[in-house]
């Protein structure tokens, strides 16, 4: 089969979006591929939408290997990215600041991508040493710095910083547990990390300022008499609030918390939630449950709003969900009738209870 028929940078896939309306809620939403290839969102700790907001970015198997696509929002309609499966399209970040650039790894590389020119640049490289793989990019507020991620050797890792003018790369921190989760703070020079153990660890959350001082915990507890729960807590999945540096953390079969600059966090919602990601003025929460179930909730009040239902039925997937750059949309990863990826507008949602 000849590279066209399979796809390249720039292939026109056409729109294939279906409407459907949820048969609890009665919420419209629209599935952005057709059956026969799998579609999957980018990770939820910052918005999968362009700078600009015209388009969602995804990634799809449909040419044999998985690649990253774009999907105009307005009208559905499909472009191909790229066509290196030696990308790791799972690793691309969106510039906030620039409508037409994305970043992505390949291997220790890391790659600009222009979504109009479909041409990709090297930006610069992570040095050694480095075993396995790399931590997905995530960039600072002003779309300067890429914050980095590797393990060093069997028992160190390191967050770096990348320069996404010049590709210059400095060390931030090393440490000698497994580093996971790193994300660039979108309004401070900090850097979030997590202690990565797959389960509870004895202080998950840190910061670390970017030039490199001030590691230090986050979200903390130091004694079980100012803890939600007496029994040892587990927060995971967090996500920085775009707009306000606060970040929404899960505290597993508990609730969704926020957490503020100086650590203090909130219950907002009890229940047993999997994922939660803020709008970017943070009024707005979505969040998931195990039974694939999509919620939105208040973070004022806690009132909340079941959205679908169904996004495990067919496909175990991860949601993932998370906002456009507008507060305008929700984004997610649905299983109900197929696997692929699904908007909901939610300027036009019906009124409680009622169905179309």
């Amino acid at each position: 089969m000849s590279g066209e028929a399979l796809g390249v940078p720039g292939k026109d896939w056409g729109v294939e979006c279906e409407t459907c309306f949820d048969p609890v809620t009665g919420v419209k939403v629209t599935e952005l591929t057709k059956p026969g290839s799998v579609a999957d969102n980018l990770y939820f700790h910052f918005s999968n939408f362009t700078a600009d907001n015209r388009y969602l970015l995804f990634t799809s198997d449909r040419t044999g290997s998985r690649q990253l696509f774009r999907a105009e929002v307005a009208s559905g309609r499909i472009v191909q990215l790229t066509d290196d499966p030696a990308i790791n399209v799972g690793s691309a970040c969106p510039d906030p600041t620039d409508a037409r650039r994305v970043y992505l790894l390949r291997g220790p590389e890391v790659l600009a991508l222009d979504l109009e020119r479909f041409a990709t640049r090297k930006v610069g490289e992570i040095p050694p040493p480095h075993v396995g793989g790399f931590q997905p990019i995530t960039l600072s507020g002003d779309g300067q710095w890429l914050a980095l991620g590797k393990q060093r050797d069997a028992a160190n890792w390191e967050i770096g910083l990348m320069s996404a003018r010049t590709g210059a790369y400095r060390t931030v921190l090393t440490q000698g547990f497994r580093i996971g989760h790193v994300q660039h703070s979108p309004t401070e020079p900090v850097i979030f990390y997590v202690w990565e153990t797959g389960g509870y660890a004895p202080q998950r959350t840190w910061l670390v300022n970017a030039d490199g001082t001030g590691n230090r915990p986050f979200y903390a507890r130091t004694s079980p008499t100012n803890w939600f729960t007496p029994l040892k807590e587990w927060v995971t999945h967090e996500a920085w609030v775009a707009g306000t540096g606060d970040m929404t953390m899960v505290n597993d079969k508990l609730g969704v918390m926020l957490v503020n600059k100086s650590g203090e966090a909130r219950m907002v919602r009890e229940g047993r939630y999997w994922h939660a990601a803020a709008s970017p003025d943070g009024h707005w929460i979505v969040t998931d449950d195990f039974d694939g179930r999509l919620w939105l909730v208040e973070a004022a009040t806690g009132s909340v709003r079941l959205l679908a239902t169904g996004l495990r039925d067919t496909v175990r997937v991860h949601p993932h969900a998370s906002f456009d750059r507008q507060g305008h949309y929700i984004q997610f990863h649905t299983g109900r009738r197929h696997e692929t990826v699904a908007l909901i507008d939610l300027r036009g949602l019906p009124s409680p209870g009622s169905l179309p």
